[in-house]
Protein backbone atom coordinates (compact mmCIF):
# COMPACT_ATOMS: atom_id res chain seq x y z
CA UNK A 1 0.00 0.00 0.00
CA UNK A 2 1.57 3.52 -0.72
CA UNK A 3 2.32 5.91 2.03
CA UNK A 4 2.01 9.68 0.46
CA UNK A 5 0.76 10.99 4.01
CA UNK A 6 4.07 12.28 5.39
CA UNK A 7 5.02 14.26 1.75
CA UNK A 8 0.85 15.37 1.92
CA UNK A 9 0.90 16.50 5.59
CA UNK A 10 3.85 18.20 5.01
CA UNK A 11 2.11 20.66 2.27
CA UNK A 12 -0.50 21.30 4.44
CA UNK A 13 1.99 22.14 7.27
CA UNK A 14 3.24 24.84 5.00
CA UNK A 15 0.03 26.34 3.52
CA UNK A 16 -1.61 26.31 7.26
CA UNK A 17 1.35 28.42 9.41
CA UNK A 18 1.57 28.49 13.06
CA UNK A 19 -0.37 29.99 15.83
CA UNK A 20 -3.34 32.27 14.48
CA UNK A 21 -6.34 34.11 15.95
CA UNK A 22 -7.56 36.27 13.59
CA UNK A 23 -11.31 37.67 14.57
CA UNK A 24 -12.24 37.27 10.49
CA UNK A 25 -11.44 33.87 10.59
CA UNK A 26 -14.28 31.74 11.42
CA UNK A 27 -12.13 28.95 12.75
CA UNK A 28 -11.10 30.83 15.42
CA UNK A 29 -7.59 30.48 17.43
CA UNK A 30 -5.88 27.77 14.94
CA UNK A 31 -2.40 26.16 14.87
CA UNK A 32 -0.72 24.16 12.34
CA UNK A 33 -4.25 24.53 10.90
CA UNK A 34 -5.69 22.73 13.75
CA UNK A 35 -8.45 24.57 15.05
CA UNK A 36 -9.90 24.51 19.38
CA UNK A 37 -12.63 22.43 18.73
CA UNK A 38 -11.18 19.59 17.23
CA UNK A 39 -8.54 18.94 20.10
CA UNK A 40 -8.71 19.00 23.78
CA UNK A 41 -5.13 20.28 23.74
CA UNK A 42 -4.23 24.02 24.30
CA UNK A 43 -4.10 24.70 20.32
CA UNK A 44 -1.54 27.41 21.37
CA UNK A 45 0.67 24.62 22.82
CA UNK A 46 -0.10 22.12 20.77
CA UNK A 47 3.27 20.26 18.99
CA UNK A 48 3.74 19.43 15.26
CA UNK A 49 3.63 15.86 16.47
CA UNK A 50 0.42 16.15 17.54
CA UNK A 51 -1.29 18.05 14.93
CA UNK A 52 0.18 15.26 12.58
CA UNK A 53 -1.59 12.73 14.40
CA UNK A 54 -4.94 14.91 14.10
CA UNK A 55 -4.74 14.91 10.75
CA UNK A 56 -3.79 11.13 10.10
CA UNK A 57 -6.64 10.08 11.87
CA UNK A 58 -9.12 12.75 11.36
CA UNK A 59 -8.86 13.78 8.03
CA UNK A 60 -6.20 11.11 6.15
CA UNK A 61 -7.96 8.04 7.25
CA UNK A 62 -11.59 9.08 7.55
CA UNK A 63 -10.83 9.86 3.75
CA UNK A 64 -9.34 6.55 2.84
CA UNK A 65 -6.64 8.28 1.49
CA UNK A 66 -4.02 5.70 1.25
CA UNK A 67 -6.60 3.92 -1.22
CA UNK A 68 -6.90 6.84 -3.35
CA UNK A 69 -4.76 7.04 -6.76
CA UNK A 70 -1.71 9.26 -6.24
CA UNK A 71 -2.42 12.93 -6.38
CA UNK A 72 -6.30 12.43 -6.13
CA UNK A 73 -5.28 11.73 -1.88
CA UNK A 74 -3.57 14.91 -1.78
CA UNK A 75 -6.37 16.58 -3.33
CA UNK A 76 -8.86 15.28 -1.04
CA UNK A 77 -7.18 15.11 1.94
CA UNK A 78 -6.24 19.17 1.41
CA UNK A 79 -9.62 20.08 0.37
CA UNK A 80 -10.83 18.32 3.25
CA UNK A 81 -8.16 20.10 6.24
CA UNK A 82 -9.55 23.43 3.94
CA UNK A 83 -13.33 22.57 3.80
CA UNK A 84 -14.62 19.49 6.45
CA UNK A 85 -14.12 16.07 4.92
CA UNK A 86 -17.57 15.77 4.35
CA UNK A 87 -17.82 18.32 1.59
CA UNK A 88 -14.22 16.71 -0.13
CA UNK A 89 -15.97 13.10 0.60
CA UNK A 90 -18.92 14.25 -1.01
CA UNK A 91 -17.20 16.15 -3.91
CA UNK A 92 -14.87 13.14 -4.69
CA UNK A 93 -18.26 10.74 -5.05
CA UNK A 94 -19.10 13.32 -8.02
CA UNK A 95 -15.95 12.48 -10.37
CA UNK A 96 -14.33 9.42 -8.35
CA UNK A 97 -15.54 7.79 -11.66
CA UNK A 98 -12.75 9.83 -13.99
CA UNK A 99 -8.94 8.37 -14.45
CA UNK A 100 -6.65 10.30 -11.88
CA UNK A 101 -5.91 13.68 -13.85
CA UNK A 102 -9.06 14.29 -14.56
CA UNK A 103 -10.48 13.92 -11.41
CA UNK A 104 -7.70 15.87 -9.79
CA UNK A 105 -8.73 18.77 -12.13
CA UNK A 106 -12.33 18.68 -11.29
CA UNK A 107 -12.16 18.45 -8.30
CA UNK A 108 -9.76 21.11 -7.64
CA UNK A 109 -12.03 23.37 -10.16
CA UNK A 110 -14.87 22.93 -8.11
CA UNK A 111 -13.15 23.26 -4.72
CA UNK A 112 -12.11 27.36 -6.39
CA UNK A 113 -15.74 27.80 -7.59
CA UNK A 114 -17.06 26.55 -4.10
CA UNK A 115 -14.96 29.50 -2.30
CA UNK A 116 -15.32 32.29 -5.14
CA UNK A 117 -19.19 31.53 -3.81
CA UNK A 118 -17.96 31.56 -0.24
CA UNK A 119 -16.26 35.30 -0.32
CA UNK A 120 -19.85 36.19 -1.96
CA UNK A 121 -21.86 35.53 0.21
CA UNK A 122 -19.74 35.96 3.72
CA UNK A 123 -18.02 39.54 2.91
CA UNK A 124 -15.92 39.09 5.73
CA UNK A 125 -14.32 36.09 4.41
CA UNK A 126 -13.17 38.11 0.57
CA UNK A 127 -9.83 39.11 2.16
CA UNK A 128 -8.94 34.88 1.87
CA UNK A 129 -9.70 34.38 -1.03
CA UNK A 130 -6.31 35.55 -2.72
CA UNK A 131 -4.38 33.08 -0.67
CA UNK A 132 -7.74 30.28 -1.08
CA UNK A 133 -6.83 30.54 -4.38
CA UNK A 134 -3.24 30.14 -4.50
CA UNK A 135 -3.22 27.21 -2.27
CA UNK A 136 -5.85 25.48 -4.66
CA UNK A 137 -3.16 26.64 -7.62
CA UNK A 138 -0.70 25.01 -5.42
CA UNK A 139 -2.76 21.84 -4.64
CA UNK A 140 -3.63 21.09 -7.82
CA UNK A 141 -0.06 21.34 -9.67
CA UNK A 142 1.42 18.99 -6.67
CA UNK A 143 -1.62 16.58 -7.13
CA UNK A 144 -0.75 16.64 -10.48
CA UNK A 145 2.84 15.96 -10.11
CA UNK A 146 1.98 13.15 -7.47
CA UNK A 147 -0.02 11.02 -10.99
CA UNK A 148 2.62 11.55 -12.97
CA UNK A 149 1.63 13.97 -15.08
CA UNK A 150 4.28 16.12 -16.80
CA UNK A 151 4.01 19.55 -17.62
CA UNK A 152 2.66 20.60 -21.41
CA UNK A 153 5.26 21.85 -23.66
CA UNK A 154 4.36 22.56 -27.36
CA UNK A 155 6.22 21.18 -29.68
CA UNK A 156 6.24 20.52 -33.41
CA UNK A 157 3.50 22.41 -35.38
CA UNK A 158 2.36 23.26 -32.11
CA UNK A 159 5.18 25.21 -30.46
CA UNK A 160 5.53 26.69 -34.32
CA UNK A 161 2.20 28.03 -34.65
CA UNK A 162 2.65 29.52 -30.88
CA UNK A 163 6.10 31.11 -31.47
CA UNK A 164 4.41 32.54 -35.01
CA UNK A 165 1.51 33.94 -33.08
CA UNK A 166 3.66 35.23 -30.67
CA UNK A 167 5.97 37.05 -32.89
CA UNK A 168 3.18 38.08 -34.98
CA UNK A 169 2.10 39.84 -31.47
CA UNK A 170 5.30 41.30 -30.95
CA UNK A 171 5.39 42.66 -34.26
CA UNK A 172 1.40 44.48 -33.56
CA UNK A 173 2.74 45.78 -30.40
CA UNK A 174 5.63 47.53 -32.36
CA UNK A 175 3.60 49.22 -35.39
CA UNK A 176 1.02 50.49 -32.61
CA UNK A 177 3.70 52.24 -30.82
CA UNK A 178 5.59 53.07 -34.21
CA UNK A 179 3.55 53.64 -36.84
CA UNK A 180 6.27 53.95 -39.44
CA UNK A 181 7.34 50.51 -38.47
CA UNK A 182 4.66 49.52 -40.21
CA UNK A 183 6.75 50.62 -43.81
CA UNK A 184 9.69 49.23 -42.52
CA UNK A 185 7.81 45.91 -42.28
CA UNK A 186 6.55 45.93 -45.53
CA UNK A 187 9.61 46.89 -47.11
CA UNK A 188 11.34 43.99 -45.70
CA UNK A 189 9.10 41.54 -46.51
CA UNK A 190 9.15 42.73 -49.87
CA UNK A 191 12.50 42.44 -49.98
CA UNK A 192 12.84 38.98 -48.15
CA UNK A 193 10.36 37.55 -51.03
CA UNK A 194 11.87 39.06 -53.77
CA UNK A 195 15.32 37.22 -52.28
CA UNK A 196 13.19 33.50 -52.26
CA UNK A 197 11.84 33.93 -55.62
CA UNK A 198 15.20 34.71 -57.02
CA UNK A 199 16.56 31.90 -55.13
CA UNK A 200 13.87 29.56 -56.16
CA UNK A 201 14.61 30.44 -60.12
CA UNK A 202 18.07 30.46 -60.15
CA UNK A 203 17.43 26.74 -58.47
CA UNK A 204 14.99 25.89 -61.56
Amino acid sequence: MKQNFEVCVAKVFKDEGGYTNDPADSGGKTNYGITQKETSIDVKTITMAQAKDIYKKKYWDAQGCDNLPNGVDYTVFDYGVNSGVGRSSKVYKQFKALEPVKAIVAINNERQTFLNNLAVRRPKDQKFLKGWTARVSRVKAFSLQLAGKKPDVATGPAAGAAAGLGLWATLQHYITAHPYMSVAIAAGAAVGIWALVHWIRNRA
